[in-house]
C-alpha cells in the first residue's frame, strides 16, 4: 500500500523491459486501494484466528496460544516490515498482484 502510483507510472514509462512489467502487474490492485486493505485484513485476521486453532491440535492450549503470537508477530509483523519495504517492494508486488486480484474478484462476487 506504500507504493506510490507516480513511481510506478515512471517506471512503466521510461523503467527497464522487467520494471515496466512489474509496474504493469501493480498498477491494477493499487487502484482499489479499499479493496487492497480489505483484503490484507481479511487475510491477516484468517491466519491470526487460525493458526492457534491448529496448533491446539499439536499442543497444550496455553501453548498453542504463546507458540502462535510468537509466530504471528515475527512472520506476520517483523519479517514483511523488513521485506516488504525495501528495494524489491515493487518485485515482490508484482510476484503476488494475481493472487490478490483473485481474492479482490472472490470478494466481488459474494457482495
Amino acid at each position: 500500500m506504500s507504493i506510490d502510483d507516480l513511481v510506478l507510472e515512471l517506471r512503466q514509462s521510461t523503467g527497464t523491459t522487467e520494471e515496466k512489467e512489474q509496474a504493469k502487474k501493480v498498477l491494477p490492485v493499487l487502484e482499489n486501494r479499499h479493496w487492497l486493505l480489505v483484503t490484507l485484513v481479511l487475510m491477516n485476521s484468517l491466519a491470526v484466528e487460525t493458526l492457534p486453532l491448529i496448533l491446539n491440535n499439536i499442543m497444550s492450549e496455553f501453548l498453542a496460544v504463546i507458540v502462535s503470537v510468537i509466530l504471528i508477530f515475527l512472520f506476520g509483523e517483523i519479517l514483511p516490515q523488513a521485506v516488504f519495504t525495501g528495494p524489491s517492494q515493487i518485485k515482490i508486488a508484482a510476484s503476488v498482484s494475481g493472487l490478490t486480484i483473485v481474492i479482490f474478484t472472490l470478494y466481488e462476487c459474494s457482495f
